[in-house]
């Protein structure tokens, strides 16, 4: 007869170092988000935040590699 396969409960060290990570940055993105709304008064102006961030984000890590081929 077929051995039959368990499946296993536990989580390994990758697993749980994904889950200390993946709810550090969740909960930072919330708490950041609540800051900048406050001092920015305005959801659009939360937006505006948001993709200019996103923007540095893209653009910051292209001149860091460019400047360091130089």
């Amino acid at each position: 007869m077929a051995q039959e396969e368990k499946f296993i409960r536990g989580l390994g060290l990758l697993d749980s170092t994904m889950i200390v990570a993946g709810s550090m940055i969740g909960s930072g993105i919330f708490i950041v988000s609540a800051d900048i709304s406050r001092q920015v008064g305005a959801p659009g102006w939360l937006l505006v935040v948001w993709l200019i961030t996103g923007l540095l984000t893209l653009i910051w890590p292209r001149s860091v590699t460019a400047n360091w081929r130089r």
